[in-house]
């Protein structure tokens, strides 16, 4: 049984609505699904109406940036009980210090003319999480700033991880570091609310650590993600080695966010990229 527990919709990353990710991968043959907006419930409802239409089994989940000491940790939430009170003021406070922290740094890159004036006020367009992908949408959309970029990188026809790079990752502006949560907190909640917790593509950018995933499973978490587009080969054998090793739940996600606007080649993940959920270790703990 193919299943996707790692998609994003508009409401964080994504650039699909709720109810086009469902249709999407009801053509994929796909029949239980988590939509895991960043640190946001808000597409759950649209999400869930829309997979029960289409005969998918929705799984309620999210993905939540959180830190461990100075290390950032993306965890995935399965199971939580939408609607619960604590969740959403965990989630609100979470969403608050984002938006300070980007209007701070918006205003650091006005004064260093990488922006024009008052381009910090775009955050104020957003109800939800402000992922930084919609964030540069938003401000290109500002008279003036694609020009800027456009004679920073010297690049016309520049791709959006090169312009978020120049904004966000600027060594003399200083890096935008995101607003994490507490993994404790997190793990706490979890404990008293349900769920399982699990390691979001632990290899994305880097290697694994065993020493890291022997801590988090000493912590509480319940699994690992090891299909994953971002993991290579050897990533997913590793990964499902220290499953094995430490009894770890085994997740999939093709971390979904929008088809590749080429008219040729590779579109999305589902182009080479598929998990069944025979081969994922106890993996009806969360998905029933």
């Amino acid at each position: 049984m193919l299943i996707d527990l790692q998609i994003h919709s508009i409401y964080s990353d994504g650039y699909l609505t709720p109810t086009a990710v469902a249709k999407f991968l009801a053509q994929q043959g796909v029949k239980v699904a988590s939509l895991t907006d960043h640190n946001t419930l808000a597409g759950w409802p649209e999400f869930c109406q829309a997979c029960q239409k289409l005969k998918i089994k929705p799984i309620p989940g999210i993905e939540l940036y959180t830190r461990l000491n100075n290390q950032q940790i993306n965890l995935l939430w399965y199971n939580l009980p939408i609607g619960d009170q604590q969740v959403a003021k965990l989630l609100l406070t979470s969403q608050r210090h984002w938006k300070v922290r980007l209007k701070q740094h918006l205003q650091k890159l006005v004064k260093a003319k990488l922006l024009v004036k008052d381009s910090h006020r775009v955050v104020e367009k957003f109800t939800n999480f402000i992922p930084t992908n919609g964030l540069l949408d938003a401000l290109l959309l500002v008279p003036g700033n694609r020009e800027i970029i456009v004679e920073r990188l010297d690049d016309s026809r520049f791709r959006e991880e090169e312009a978020i790079g120049l904004l966000f990752g600027n060594k003399k502006i200083g890096r935008l570091r995101l607003s994490c949560i507490d993994i404790n907190r997190v793990i706490k909640l979890r404990r008293e609310l349900g769920g399982q917790l699990v390691f979001c593509h632990p290899a994305k950018g880097r290697s694994i650590k065993r020493s890291l995933v022997h801590r988090l499973k000493n912590l509480g978490i319940d699994g690992i993600e090891v299909l994953s587009p971002h993991h290579s080969l050897g990533a997913i054998m590793y990964a499902q080695d220290l499953a094995k090793r430490y009894n770890l739940i085994i997740t999939a996600g093709s971390d979904f966010h929008r088809f590749e606007e080429v008219s040729c080649g590779l579109k999305s993940a589902y182009d080479y990229w598929q998990a069944d959920s025979q081969d994922l270790q106890r993996i009806n703990e969360i998905i029933g």
